[in-house]
């Protein structure tokens, strides 16, 4: 690893200048690279989907900008607002990152090592579970939940730390429709509260107008720019997010061709509210 590590202001953004993440055990010869980032910046507060297909680099800058350490990186990494210590990562497989052996032992892990008082702990970690609708299941081990349950506990233990980011790494891949929404909810929640999210989804349907996507495609960013234009382009008809190799949300494809029929003009909708106003 061979990391410049800037001097962080917890005011300023986490940016990233000239990073690689270098494949293969001769670093030298390698050709490929995992990942080469020229310049990325996220700032306090932002809302960002990072999208991509497998292997396109999108889990790997997750885990960068949540500040954990792996192999063969090289470059300039300022850490901001996020701080020294590493932000919560929620993965797709989220048995390897659960160290209790219940949904309340995890979360008391969590507030314990944010220094609270025992009957603090207790209190937030009842309180947590009540939110993510857990209180039910808080003491039975994880071989007697679903995969869907563990997950949701891992979110829980993420929004438990209080931190000022949060990276969810297709995080909802495993839950139901109801559970994805609760986590969704709470996303939106924290954010509103001043929490950084970065949202890794390959579920297109997820985006919102109005916020930003970076898509990834060969370890580069293909896209960093507002999520309408990455759908539809800025009115020829092109799509980036299928120049990135990712295929339109079924709403999307049938405005894509609307517009083609000249049935639809640009800005072409995303949300339902657009769709009833486009549809007049």
């Amino acid at each position: 690893m061979n990391v410049t590590q800037a001097n962080t202001n917890i005011d300023s953004a986490i940016c990233l200048e000239g990073v690689k993440v270098i494949s293969g055990n001769d670093r030298e010869s390698a050709v490929a690279s995992r990942l080469d980032i020229n310049q990325l910046a996220i700032t306090r507060g932002e809302w960002v989907y990072l999208a991509g297909i497998n292997g396109s680099g999108k889990s790997t800058l997750a885990r960068l900008l949540a500040g954990l350490s792996m192999e063969g990186v090289h470059g300039v990494i300022d850490r901001g607002f996020a701080g020294e210590f590493p932000a919560p990562y929620v993965m797709q497989q989220p048995d390897s990152q659960l160290f209790g052996q219940t949904p309340r032992e995890e979360l008391s892990f969590v507030l314990e090592w944010l220094g609270l008082a025992p009957d603090e702990v207790e209190r937030q970690a009842a309180a947590v579970l009540h939110r993510f609708r857990l209180a039910a299941l808080a003491d039975e081990p994880w071989e007697h939940l679903s995969g869907g349950q563990r997950q949701l506990t891992a979110v829980a233990a993420a929004v438990a730390g209080n931190a000022p980011l949060i990276v969810l790494d297709e995080a909802t891949s495993m839950l139901d429709d109801h559970a994805r929404e609760l986590v969704r909810e709470v996303a939106f929640e924290l954010h509103r509260e001043g929490t950084a999210i970065v949202w890794v989804t390959q579920r297109l349907e997820e985006l919102e107008p109005d916020r930003r996507v970076i898509a990834m495609h060969h370890g580069r960013i293909a896209y960093d720019g507002e999520t309408r234009q990455f759908l539809y382009g800025t009115g020829d008809g092109v799509s980036p997010c299928l120049a990135c190799g990712l295929r339109l949300p079924y709403m999307a494809a049938v405005a894509m061709e609307m517009f083609r029929q000249n049935k639809l003009a640009y800005p072409l909708p995303m949300s339902m509210t657009e769709w009833r106003g486009a549809l007049g």
